[in-house]
Formats: C-alpha cells, sequence, structure tokens
C-alpha cells in the first residue's frame, strides 16, 4: 500500500496525537517543560493504578495503619497531574501501547513493543540513554520481560514473546533487571531447552533466584527472578509466608549498583501487580500492592533528596477495573466501616485459588473465605465458587468481568447490606483496562512551581528527553495508516483473559 510518509520529522511538542477516529479528546493538553538538566532519572510506573485504589489506600492507612501515604503528601506538594491514555486506535490501552507512548514519544497500536503496526522499530528512551552512556535498571513486580518494563528498552512486535524478550534482554544489556518469570529463563522451563541463567553468568551477570541470594549477592551486574510467572502480591508475602522480595527490597538492591556508574543511570520501577490485582477484582491484592508501592516510593525520595542530580517521574499507565469504595448507610454515614473489614482480607484470590486447587467443596470455600478474606458466605454464595471453579460457570457475566474464575470469587463476595457494610465496600465496574485519565507526578530539585495540568501520554518521553538532554523524534504513523494496515497484518495480541494486559 503507499503510505504517507513515516518518517514525519516533527511531531508538534505538546500537540494531540490523532484519537480513535480523527476525534480530540478531552480537553486542550499541556506540554510543561522542566527548565533544567538532571544524571539520574528514575520512571515508576503503577501499574492499572485508578484514583479510586489511591482512595482506598489513602482512607486505609490513615484509619488502620494511622499514617499517611507517601504518595499523598508529595500529590500535596509536587508538581501533579493527568495524563490521557489512549492508544493509536482505540480509546482503551493496554500496557504495551501506554509503554511505548513513554518510552518512544508515538502513538502505536495496543500490543506490540516499541514498533507501529507495519513492523517499523522504534527507538525506546533507556535505549537512547545506554547510548548516552547511561547505566540501565529494570524493577517489577511482574515478570521482568513484561510489556512495561520492556516497552523501555527494545522493539518486539508481540508484547506475549516472553522468551524472545529473554534473548533481547541478554543481547541488550542493561545492569539490573529484577522480576519474576523463571520459565523465560530457566533450560527446564523455555520450550527451546535455552540456558538464560547460565547465558547471563557468562556476559558477567551475578544471578539471583531467592530473596537470600539478592541479599547475598555483590555483583555489579545483576539478573534477579524470584517467581515462575509474576512476583507473588504482597497480601501473600505479608501475610501468608510467601518467600519473594517485596517491591522495596529489589529497589534497594538495585538502587546503589546504578548509583556507582560515573555517567548516571535510568532505572524504570514497576508496581505492576496493582494491575492484575484490579483485574481479578480483588480488594486485599490491590491495597497492597499500593501500599507496597508506596513503601517503595518512600525509598525512592529519599535517595532523590540525597542525589538532587536525579528526577523521579510517578506515572500511571492506564486505570484496570476501577474499584470504588462505595457510599453506604443513610447520608453515607456507615461507608467508612468497609474499609475497616479490609483488614480481616489476609490473602489474594491468586493464592485462595492454589489452596482451594480445582474441585473444592462448598465446606472448603466458606472456610477459605472466612480464614483468608474475613468473609461468611452463605450457602449459595460457596456453590457460586464451587461452580466457577470445577464447571467454569462464571457469575455476574462474560463481557465486563474477563478475568475468571477470579472475577466471580469476587462476587461472591460484595457488599450485601446497603445501610451498614457487612463487607468492605469496594464494587468494580469490570475486570478489563478503562479509559479514565490518570495520575502523573514529578519529584525531584528545582520543580516545586511547574504545573503539569492534563498532558498526553506521549509527553512523559519529552520530559525524559528534557531531563537527561536527550532529543530524537521516533518515527510518527496516522491512525487510519494504522487502520489500513491492520486490515491484512493485525499486530499478535490476545485477549486480556488470556494474558495480564
Amino acid at each position: 500500500m503507499k503510505r504517507r510518509d513515516l518518517l514525519k520529522t516533527a511531531a508538534l511538542l505538546g500537540s494531540l496525537s490523532l484519537a480513535p477516529k480523527g476525534l480530540a479528546q478531552g480537553a486542550p493538553q499541556n506540554a510543561p517543560a522542566l527548565g533544567r538538566r538532571y544524571r539520574n532519572l528514575i520512571v515508576f510506573v503503577y501499574d492499572g493504578f485508578s484514583w479510586e485504589d489511591y482512595a482506598i489506600a489513602q482512607a486505609y492507612a490513615r484509619r488502620r495503619l494511622g499514617r499517611t501515604l507517601h504518595l499523598e503528601r508529595l500529590l500535596a506538594r509536587y508538581p501533579s497531574g493527568l495524563i490521557n491514555t489512549y492508544s493509536l486506535t482505540s480509546y482503551v490501552t493496554e500496557s504495551s501501547a501506554a509503554g511505548n507512548a513513554f518510552s518512544c514519544g508515538v502513538k502505536t497500536v495496543n500490543g506490540g513493543l516499541a514498533v507501529h503496526a507495519d513492523g517499523t522499530p522504534l527507538k525506546p528512551f533507556f535505549a537512547a540513554a545506554k547510548e548516552a552512556g547511561k547505566a540501565v535498571g529494570l524493577v517489577t513486580t511482574t515478570t521482568v520481560t513484561h510489556a512495561t518494563p520492556a516497552s523501555f528498552v527494545i522493539s518486539n512486535k508481540d508484547r506475549n514473546a516472553e522468551n524472545e524478550i529473554a534473548e533481547q534482554y541478554l543481547a541488550f544489556g542493561a545492569e539490573v533487571y529484577l522480576g519474576g518469570g523463571d520459565r523465560f529463563f530457566n533450560p527446564e522451563r523455555r520450550p527451546d531447552k535455552k540456558d538464560l541463567y547460565g547465558a547471563f553468568q557468562k556476559a558477567g551477570y551475578g544471578v539471583a533466584r531467592t530473596l537470600e541470594e539478592l541479599r547475598a549477592s555483590n555483583a555489579s551486574r545483576l539478573l534477579g527472578v524470584f517467581s515462575d510467572s509474576h512476583v507473588p502480591y504482597e497480601v501473600d508475602r505479608r501475610f501468608q509466608g510467601v518467600k519473594v522480595p517485596s517491591l522495596k527490597e529489589m529497589v534497594q538492591a538495585a538502587l546503589p549498583r546504578l548509583a556507582s556508574y560515573r555517567n548516571g543511570f535510568v532505572l524504570q520501577v514497576e508496581a505492576g501487580r496493582i494491575d492484575h490485582a484490579n483485574h481479578l477484582n480483588d480488594p486485599a491484592a490491590t491495597l497492597w500492592d499500593v501500599l507496597a508501592a508506596d513503601e517503595a516510593l518512600e525509598l525512592l525520595t529519599a535517595f532523590v533528596d540525597q542525589h538532587p542530580d536525579t528526577l523521579l517521574i510517578l506515572v500511571s499507565d492506564h486505570a484496570t477495573g476501577v474499584g470504588a469504595l462505595y457510599g453506604a448507610g443513610r447520608s453515607y454515614l456507615e461507608s467508612s466501616a468497609g474499609i475497616d473489614l479490609l483488614e480481616g482480607q489476609k490473602a489474594s484470590f491468586e493464592h485462595m485459588q492454589r489452596v482451594l486447587g480445582n474441585n473444592p467443596d462448598a465446606a472448603q470455600v466458606k472456610e477459605a473465605f472466612r480464614a483468608m478474606k474475613g468473609v461468611s458466605l452463605t450457602d449459595e454464595e460457596a456453590q457460586m465458587v464451587v461452580e466457577a471453579l470445577t464447571k467454569k460457570v462464571y457469575r455476574p457475566d462474560g463481557v465486563r468481568y474477563g478475568i475468571q474464575p477470579a472475577n466471580t470469587m469476587s462476587w461472591a463476595m460484595v457488599q450485601r447490606n446497603a445501610s451498614k457494610p457487612d463487607r468492605p465496600n469496594i464494587g468494580w465496574s469490570s475486570g478489563q483496562h478503562t479509559a479514565s485519565p490518570v495520575i502523573a507526578l514529578l519529584y525531584g530539585q528545582g520543580l516545586r512551581f511547574l504545573q503539569l495540568g492534563l498532558m498526553d501520554n506521549t509527553h512523559i518521553f519529552r520530559l525524559m528527553g528534557e531531563a537527561l538532554g536527550i532529543r530524537y523524534q521516533n518515527p510518527v504513523m496516522s491512525e487510519e495508516e494504522a487502520l489500513e494496515i491492520l486490515k491484512t497484518r493485525p499486530v499478535g495480541m490476545r485477549h486480556p483473559a488470556d494474558v495480564w494486559a
């Protein structure tokens, strides 16, 4: 097909990218400038995080933990705003297209990493930073090869090609990789039997596969992989004795290694399982992963305070599920009581499914919910969960709630009393991503009076470039060009019910 010139040399700073069907979305968007340079850059992505997640965690921290979120204190004093999240051809993005917007500064089609729909590769920002002499680190609670971290360093037409992405990581040569995903590195788990652990060791990396090995390692370059798939949820680490590093502990391992490099560093930290917990409609998993992110955030801001040549950018890539704390009782005066009930939730649905197995009876389900969720199910509700686990009979529907059987497990314990919560009064609009604008925040020296306002997600790329003095333009594709290409050559992307999006 004939295409307009793909290598457009200038996308006007702050201008709106084409929205689906050519329509502008939302208010006119801001294009703030930093006005200064930094040596180091930290990008902290709260994946799948909405303002409702913030409100629930803020309330729980104040009411049950007797403290304020570190994020709340930053929002009160430092530049914050909103970003629009839509991708090139969809009002609802997923993590690879959102990551590409941050890392490459252009809109792309959902499903590929730093690549356009026709296969044109884009240069991720951390690749440009590496060329400029910066050390590079990726820290995540997902598989380390997952979409958000990968979009910052490599190009691949399929975000789900994680076996291949692990090999690309070896070739890329970041100084630190920390997260989950043993099956993509372990020769006993990889379909091709390649020993990626051995290959990384030959390339000079220390390899850590447990918390003890992470603490003991003195390697300057480090690959840490701590679970078969994603790193288990914080609620399970904290209350169920699951032995994996917390996000804070992984950040603690990464920072001194990266800070030792003379030319500075770039680091992406991802609180990735906030997204997954919201896909599952799991209030405890979401809450505790947000709280774990807040602990890591406090560590990162302390580092910035000690290293004023460092800029911290905190963003969410999109919202997921949008679990909200709903009003209860006369004039909503009983609403806060639902927050207290979250204290009895001590496990994720993911952990509960491992405990229950594939063929539990109603009595086992009732005991699991009592012990791990602090909820007494009725016989009918317990049978609903049994049928979801054994017969794949899902509630409330298969359209908005696509991550099963967890969404049915959540539905079984929803608030039943409108006048006074006997269960957490939290409900989800879906198990999928949504289109709402999400948080952006800057922390660093010389920023106190900067106004962010409403930005496009591609403007994060421009802020990163200004911070480090790295300026370049990736090829721009229009929505019309992408849609024409997708008629015959769709980008590989499975349904989010099959993969965490």
